[in-house]
């Protein structure tokens, strides 16, 4: 069961005693996010980026945390979050490379421009099956408001 899944991990992360700490792969997760995946983006950036989350991942696999409590355990809580981090930035890669037009918060000058309705204006959706990100697509709902071109 996926609870059973879930408090086995616990255990494993409790239990090892050697590792890497969490704090230098999110700081790295964070450093290199900001730097290949702003919202100014370039296919060549975002596939390294793409490289990077990997290897962020598998480091992952092998994180310590010295906090073995059950109460508050701040140390613990952080590293969970670390995992969803890098499974979200994984996400975002994923989407990213699909989505190949600019729009909103997701630009791409130098390759895509343009905003191109005709095949993106749909929400794209996220499942996570087999360790790995997995899309769909759903259309928009038109209502009172249409999509427009912005101009700054």
């Amino acid at each position: 069961s996926v609870e059973a899944d879930a408090e086995r991990d616990l255990k494993v992360l409790l239990d090892r005693t050697d590792g890497e700490r969490p704090w230098s792969i999110r700081n790295e997760l964070a450093e290199t996010m900001h730097e290949n995946f702003g919202v100014f983006r370039r296919e060549d950036q975002m596939r390294e980026q793409g490289e990077i989350v990997s290897g962020l991942r598998e480091r992952y696999e092998h994180i310590v945390v010295d906090d073995k409590g059950d109460v508050f355990n701040n140390d613990l809580t952080q590293a969970l979050e670390l995992g969803f981090l890098l499974e979200l930035a994984q996400c975002m890669v994923v989407c990213g490379l699909a989505r190949k037009e600019s729009r909103g918060a997701h630009a791409r000058p130098y390759d895509y421009p343009d905003r191109d309705d005709e095949n993106y204006l749909r929400h794209t959706l996220v499942r996570w099956i087999a360790d790995a990100p997995v899309l769909d697509w759903k259309p928009v709902t038109m209502t009172k408001w249409q999509p427009m071109e912005r101009t700054y």
